[in-house]
């Protein structure tokens, strides 16, 4: 046996061993290394409010920064009461509503009518009060104690939140249109809950959950409301993800468009998006009613150009943390 080849057999038990002491300390560093906690991903994060899904050529964003806590809160529902058994019975029973005779889910009686959303889970109760010529303009705070005080009457307002950054200011009667809210003679007021001062929606659902409208008579036009009402207690926090990550997750899918406008077309094409000018976001919690959880997302301000050269103004959502398709 020459020189060189007992060099390559002493060599041999040497990378052996460099190899086992390789992989144990792999295997050491994937044990106390910890995983990056992830949400499941139910659809709706990666379906639009239409069921369709977009791809994103080319993505801009020109808002300015969002302060995002470095650990955000998961919460779990705890608690969820029925609406639909609870409320809207008790509509029905003391407004002496009666079942239509060919409209399912609706009740009337005089000027009162009770119309239940099937598609959206969500009810509409109409006072239809009596026309007002009435100019004055509408105080905020008195026509949010008006809404509260329907809600309390049924014990259910507690959870619930006046979101007054969303309040639509109108003026007119029968055909009303968006006025300054110094001109307006009605408020529709959006009532949510909040996690941690944010505002908490339904999955990809733009609509806030609950609603009031409020006239300068200070008389109730309209209560719509979710068929649930839920609680919610923390159960655990994940690491926020920044603002570059989030968009980078749009353009691999993990997005949906939640609102869509053209002045151009009604039916808009969102599959293919050409261009995405993303030009302002904020921070607001989503109610998973699958996974009964409620965790944040990123919404964006957003200006569209489809692939027929289509603008659109719409918002657009991704979550706020790490997730992933559950295998």
């Amino acid at each position: 046996m020459n020189k060189e080849q007992k060099k390559e057999i002493k060599i041999v038990p040497i990378l052996i061993i460099f190899v086992i002491v390789s992989l144990l300390i792999s295997a050491i560093l994937l044990i106390i290394t910890p995983k990056k906690e992830k949400v499941v991903q139910s659809d709706f994060v990666t379906n639009n409010y239409n069921q369709t899904q977009s791809t994103f050529k080319k993505i801009t964003f020109t808002g300015g920064e969002i302060i995002a806590p470095e650990l955000f809160k998961i919460y779990q529902a705890n608690t969820t009461v029925s609406l639909g058994n609870s409320l809207a019975s008790a509509i029905i029973r003391d407004y002496q509503l009666e079942s239509h005779e060919k409209l399912e889910n609706y009740w009337v009686k005089d000027n009162y009518a009770l119309i239940k959303n099937v598609y959206e889970n969500r009810w509409s109760f109409d006072f239809s009060p009596l026309k007002n010529d009435n100019r004055i303009p509408i105080i905020v705070d008195e026509a949010i104690t008006k809404c509260f005080n329907f809600y309390s009457k049924y014990n259910i307002s507690s959870t619930l939140t006046a979101q007054k950054d969303g309040i639509i200011y109108l003026d007119g009667n029968l055909e009303q249109e968006e006025a300054e809210s110094k001109n307006a003679t009605s408020l529709q007021i959006p009532l949510s809950y909040e996690l941690d001062d944010y505002p908490v929606f339904y999955q990809n659902e733009s609509n806030y959950p609950f609603f009031c409208k409020i006239n300068n008579n200070y008389e109730i036009d309209r209560i719509v409301f979710q068929d649930n009402l839920h609680t919610f207690e923390s159960v655990k926090e994940i690491p926020s993800i920044n603002i570059d990550q989030a968009i980078k997750n749009i353009k691999n899918g993990i997005a949906s468009i939640i609102n869509a406008q053209s002045q151009i077309v009604e039916a808009i094409d969102l599959n293919w998006i050409s261009e995405a000018d993303l030009y302002s976001v904020e921070i607001e919690y989503r109610y998973d009613s699958e996974l009964k959880i409620a965790y944040p997302f990123y919404k964006f301000q957003a200006k569209l150009t489809n692939s027929a050269g289509i603008n659109i103004d719409a918002e657009i959502i991704t979550p706020a943390v790490a997730s992933a398709v559950e295998k």
